[in-house]
């Protein structure tokens, strides 16, 4: 499964660096047309996530995971043909709409699918590998894309999206689904509709403060790869070589560093280490305010990614580990919905921050950073809550 996600964010991650450059620079639509676009592709992945979760527990995972990356393999070239032919934007919102639609169909039952294969005490190694996966993904498609880009049309790079999205699905094929079937799982308790799954997961008092702290964390984390793209360039002067730098140190510094500190993360126990990483999330956010050059931003962005390699397997096995093993999928996907409604709507907190107080740079940056100390609030709650009632899993 890691293998699949590094084959599928390689691949997309070649052409998707550079979409809103093709949008606003190439075809001269105004910026607020594609970011009317991403919210609303973010918006169909948040509700596909918990519909897609849900259905999971009732289906299978494998089915889900398969088919729609198969689909999806044929709606990015899509999209590629629709550039090469310069279709009118609203075609091409369509299928981007759809590509993050399918998205969701993926993530949550993935993360579900793993949760199922691996004993208890392998969990955080197994989520830990996950994410290197996504970001060995990152680290090669967007250089890799950029190059293509000089030597064939940008839509041509999204057929070799599309291929490689393909060839995810093929990689697929080869996992066990322990999920399919469940017999004991009643049709009703796995009721796929949004509603029912969001009301479900919504009568649990642990896993709203999951939730919540996990909107959080998406609303935190986001501005890493909006406002802070924006803030360092027009505040700070730098380069976009500088910027892309930047987040090399983060793709590279995951690579690196997550594997040493999973053993951490098993010494401390998931429940130490989710409130104290969401607060060095915060502070990376802060350090942002101080720095006056590329110097400090770097420092900060390695703050940060000791805080998401500490947190994201961390987070991921407290999801496994709360939810009822029968409804699994559901669980992942719920949480899911509530990570990307944050991803939807920070752009616009933190463009209005921007606007508003972007002129005064410790002022916005430490205003950021309370979502993390609102998150930590709710992680330290979460386990103590956790903690108090009889589970499916042990949070250790």
């Amino acid at each position: 499964m890691a293998f699949a996600r590094a084959i599928t964010t390689m691949g997309l991650s070649q052409v998707m660096s550079f979409l809103g450059i093709y949008v606003v620079e190439t075809r001269g639509y105004p910026a607020w047309s594609y970011g009317l676009i991403a919210l609303a592709a973010n918006l169909g992945q948040s509700l596909s996530n918990a519909w897609a979760g849900s259905l999971s527990d009732r289906i299978g995972r494998r089915p889900l995971i398969t088919t729609s990356l198969f689909v999806r393999s044929v709606v990015v070239a899509l999209i590629g043909v629709q550039i090469l032919l310069d279709a009118p934007l609203w075609t091409l919102a369509v299928n981007l709409i759809a590509n993050a639609t399918l998205r969701g169909c993926f993530e949550p039952v993935a993360y579900a699918l793993v949760g199922d294969v691996v004993r208890d005490d392998q969990r955080v190694s197994a989520f830990g590998i996950q994410r290197m996966g996504t970001n060995l993904g990152w680290a090669i498609g967007p250089a890799l894309g950029g190059v293509l880009t000089l030597v064939i049309p940008y839509g041509a790079v999204f057929l070799i999206a599309g291929a490689a999205t393909a060839l995810a699905g093929v990689v697929t094929l080869r996992v066990e689904d322990p999920a399919r079937p469940r017999p004991a799982v009643s049709r009703a308790a796995s009721d796929p509709a949004l509603r029912a799954t969001l009301r479900s997961g919504l009568r649990d008092p642990v896993l709203r403060l999951l939730l919540l702290g996990t909107f959080l964390c998406a609303l935190l984390e986001t501005q890493m790869f909006s406002t802070l793209a924006i803030y360092a360039t027009t505040r700070l002067s730098l380069t976009k070589a500088d910027v892309g730098l930047l987040y090399s140190i983060n793709g590279i510094g995951v690579l690196i560093l997550q594997m040493p500190v999973l053993a951490l993360i098993r010494r401390l126990g998931i429940a130490r280490v989710l409130p104290w990483a969401s607060l060095i999330d915060a502070l990376g956010f802060a350090l942002i305010g101080f720095a006056s050059g590329f110097t400090g931003i770097a420092l900060a962005m390695f703050t940060l990614t000791c805080a998401e390699v500490l947190f994201d397997p961390a987070q991921q096995t407290a999801i496994a580990e709360i939810a009822d093993p029968a409804h699994r999928g559901r669980t992942f996907g719920v949480v899911g919905f509530a990570s990307m409604i944050g991803i939807a709507i920070a752009p616009l907190i933190g463009g209005v921050l921007f606007d508003t107080i972007g002129t005064h740079r410790v002022a916005m940056w430490l205003a950021i950073a309370v979502f993390g100390i609102g998150q930590t609030a709710c992680f330290a709650a979460f386990v103590r809550q956790r903690a108090r009632r009889p589970s499916p899993g042990t949070l250790a």
